[in-house]
């Protein structure tokens, strides 16, 4: 064998096994970035008002967002569309299988904790409209919510994150039926590319 066949295999195998062992270099970094992520939604049980202990549940669902953002280093803002579905559930006790959904549009601010390590915990606050979709109604109002999550860099453009994300809608009236504190929660796996 000769020396530079040598040299070539041995760089192409400490690359391959920096890529294996997950070292990244990490650091802050700053710009544009888009986002997206997929997994789990339960929509909170709704309350009856005035009708006792009724109430109408909703399975657990596909949840999903996608997103444009700007990471400044340790704090991002970020524009968000968020979904929760739910194919099922029940109303005063008796089953149905409507698909029902809610869809977010909200603008948040995120702290990266650990900005410039490899693993980061992350905490946002978000403001922005949240639209329900049941049963033929629909109604759209304000909303507020709140994620929690830990992201990983796997290169100095990339990152794959676990992410918990709850939204509040303070009150929805339509059709004759009124929702006062509505929310749902999204548990998500994603990814985020900075370009």
């Amino acid at each position: 064998m000769n020396m530079d066949l040598t040299k070539k295999l041995l760089v192409n195998l400490s690359i391959g096994a920096s890529v294996l062992t997950g070292s990244v270099v990490a650091q802050d970094n700053s710009g544009f970035y888009a986002t997206g992520s997929f997994g789990a939604n339960k929509i909170n049980d709704i309350d009856y008002l005035n009708f006792g202990t009724n109430k109408m549940t909703f399975d657990t669902g596909l949840g999903y967002d996608l997103g444009l953002g700007y990471d400044f280093g340790s704090t991002r803002i970020e524009a968000t569309w968020i979904k929760g579905e739910s194919n099922g559930g029940a109303d005063r006790g008796v089953s149905f299988t409507t698909n029902s959904s809610i869809e977010s549009i909200h603008a948040s601010a995120l702290y990266d904790f650990r900005s410039s390590k490899q693993w980061s915990p992350f905490i946002g606050l978000s403001l922005g409209s949240t639209k329900v979709e049941h049963k033929g109604f629909s109604d759209t109002g304000f909303s507020y919510g709140l994620a929690l999550g830990v992201s990983y860099k796997t290169s100095d453009t990339t990152e794959v994150f676990f992410k918990s994300t709850g939204i509040i809608t303070p009150e929805l009236t339509s059709g004759g039926w009124a929702i006062k504190e509505g929310s749902y929660a999204n548990g998500t796996i994603g990814v985020r590319f900075l370009f």
